[in-house]
């Protein structure tokens, strides 16, 4: 999607500068990131890198010690008092909230709600969507994800995959304008890997603005529009995944590539 004025997309995350300390460590090293509508960012490198931390400052799940990030235009978690960033009220940053889905590594899904309860039970409570739209919404979304079946299921009941799939069900219910997803396949057993990354090939697809953190090489280089490298809190290397897997240009990116694709 493009500006109607430039001709050029808009940025949807704008990440300046940030920092971000756990007491003496220095998770975030002066991070900047931008990510453009409907691109998909794949953020790689190994543990202890910082990812994880950064695609939670997105939605200020973390807080962040320096520097800015803007999503869609503004701050999420704090607000602009005399030339000073102070932290917004939690009533607030919910609400900034909404327009950013998230799927984490585990499901997260409440287990005494059904499948569909728990993809209708936030726009109905936050949103305020009523309850019959709400259910028309999520049965959509079951069907997006190929688990219209399994509407009246308990979560015990649904395979790992399943379960992610209705993760993302749900972040989607939220109409979010961007979707982050931190490992969503890492607690998976391999074979039902492959399902969840369709789902969230079948999203790229259709213009779905996504900040990916994953192991997923495959998935990296036919997905992404822009892979990120990180090591030791700082973005080492970032380029198109042709450039990025066929002639990477950091010396840590073509160790941590040589181990990664054996």
């Amino acid at each position: 999607m493009t500006d109607s004025i430039n001709g050029t997309a808009q940025h949807v995350v704008e990440a300046t500068s940030v920092d971000k300390w756990y007491g003496d460590l220095h998770v975030l090293d002066d991070v900047s990131l931008t990510v453009k509508e409907q691109e998909v960012v794949v953020i790689v490198g190994p543990s202890g890198s910082g990812k994880s931390t950064f695609l939670r400052c997105l939605n200020h799940l973390e807080r962040i010690d320096r520097g800015e990030i803007l999503v869609n235009g503004h701050s999420i978690g704090y607000r602009n008092v005399r030339g000073k960033l102070v932290e917004d009220t939690e009533r607030r940053i919910a609400k900034q909230r909404m327009e950013v889905g998230m799927v984490f590594q585990r499901f997260n899904l409440f287990p005494h709600l059904t499948t569909l309860e728990n993809i209708t039970v936030a726009p109905v409570l936050v949103r305020g969507v009523s309850r019959e739209q709400a259910k028309e919404t999520g049965m959509r979304l079951l069907e997006r994800v190929g688990l219209e079946s399994k509407a009246s299921s308990y979560p015990s009941h649904l395979s790992g995959g399943q379960q992610q799939r209705v993760a993302i069900a749900r972040a989607l219910a939220m109409q979010p304008k961007i979707m982050l997803f931190d490992e969503p396949t890492s607690a998976l057993d391999p074979e039902m890997i492959g399902e969840v990354l369709e789902v969230m090939k079948d999203l790229a697809q259709t213009g779905m603005t996504m900040v990916v953190v994953t192991h997923e090489m495959a998935f990296a280089r036919e997905v992404a529009d822009e892979v990120v490298m990180m090591d030791r809190g700082r973005i080492i290397e970032r380029a198109a995944p042709t450039e990025f897997f066929g002639a990477p240009g950091h010396e840590r990116t073509q160790q941590f590539l040589e181990r990664i694709l054996r």
